[in-house]
C-alpha cells in the first residue's frame, strides 16, 4: 500500500444539540458555545490549520447556519471551509453519508467538541505500518481524566488494534478513551448503509469486527466542552497553556 503523507482534508462532526450545556445551547449549536469570548470552533480550527491542513468540510445540523454564517466571513485565502448541511436529527454516521461526495480519499476526521494537542505525524507513522481503512486516537486515562473519570470506552490489544468499542462503557477490560481525531480511508465509510446511523455505533464496531480500526494511544490530555463544568475547565486551560483561536485579522469586519 502506498504510503500516506500528509492530508489535505478535515471534516469535522458539527451537528449536535448539546442539551448538557443549556442554555447556552439554546440559542447556538454546541461547537460556536463561547469559551472566554470566541467559539469553540474557532480554537478547533486553529490547531487543524497549524497542523498544515487547510482545506475543512464541517458537517452541519442543529442551527447549523450559526457556523457558516461566521465562516463565511474569513479573510484568509489560505483556509477553504465547505459544509454539508445536515437535518439536526441526522446522527453522524448519516451526515458523513449525506457528505461522501465532498471527502476525500483520505481525510481528518473530527469530533466538534472535543480538542487535542494534535500529534498528526506520529498518527500518520503508525497508520503508514498497518493496512487498515482507519485509526482512531485513544486517551490512555491512566489517571481517570476522561470525559467519564475512570470509565473508559475502548480496548486496544497491544499491537494497536481495537478489540472493542463500547459506547455504553459497560464491557471488561476497557483500556482507554475513543476521542476522535480519525484518519479515515474513505472507502471505510462506502454510501451502502440506509436509514440515521450513527458512526460510533454502527461504522466503528463494523471495523472493529473486520479488523480495520487501529489505534493511536496517547498520555496527551484531551479536553471537552459537553458541559458547564468542562466548558469553564477549558476556559482556564486556554488561558494557561496560551491556546490560540483564529486571529480577528482572519475576519471580514473584525
Amino acid at each position: 500500500m502506498e504510503k500516506l503523507k500528509h492530508l489535505k482534508q478535515a471534516v469535522i462532526l458539527a451537528g449536535g444539540r448539546g442539551k448538557r450545556l443549556s442554555p447556552l445551547t439554546d440559542k447556538m449549536p454546541k461547537p460556536m458555545v463561547l469559551v472566554n469570548g470566541i467559539p469553540f470552533l474557532d480554537y478547533l480550527i486553529s490547531s487543524i490549520f497549524q497542523a498544515g491542513i487547510k482545506r475543512i468540510l464541517i458537517l452541519t445540523g442543529y442551527k447549523g447556519e450559526n457556523i457558516v454564517e461566521r465562516y463565511r466571513k474569513l479573510l484568509n485565502e489560505e483556509i477553504e471551509i465547505d459544509y454539508s448541511i445536515g437535518a439536526a436529527e441526522d446522527q453522524t454516521g448519516r451526515r458523513l453519508l449525506n457528505a461522501y461526495g465532498l471527502l476525500d480519499d483520505y481525510f481528518l476526521l473530527l469530533y466538534g467538541d472535543n480538542y487535542w494537542p494534535m500529534e498528526l505525524n506520529k498518527m500518520l507513522d503508525l497508520y503508514n505500518q498497518r493496512n487498515v481503512k482507519m485509526l482512531t486516537t485513544v486517551f490512555s486515562n491512566r489517571k481517570g481524566t476522561g470525559e467519564y473519570g475512570q470509565e473508559n470506552n475502548i480496548r486496544v490489544r497491544k499491537d494497536k488494534f481495537v478489540e472493542v468499542y463500547d459506547k455504553s462503557r459497560k464491557s471488561a477490560d476497557l483500556n482507554g478513551v475513543d476521542i476522535g481525531y480519525f484518519i479515515v480511508n474513505k472507502d471505510a465509510i462506502a454510501p451502502n448503509p440506509v436509514g440515521n446511523i450513527s458512526f460510533e455505533e454502527y461504522l466503528l464496531p463494523r471495523l472493529v469486527s473486520e479488523r480495520q480500526l487501529i489505534a493511536y494511544v496517547t498520555d496527551t490530555q484531551y479536553y471537552y466542552i459537553t458541559d458547564i463544568n468542562s466548558l469553564k475547565d477549558f476556559e482556564a486551560v486556554v488561558i494557561e497553556k496560551d491556546i490560540k483561536p483564529m486571529p480577528k485579522s482572519y475576519f471580514k469586519g473584525r
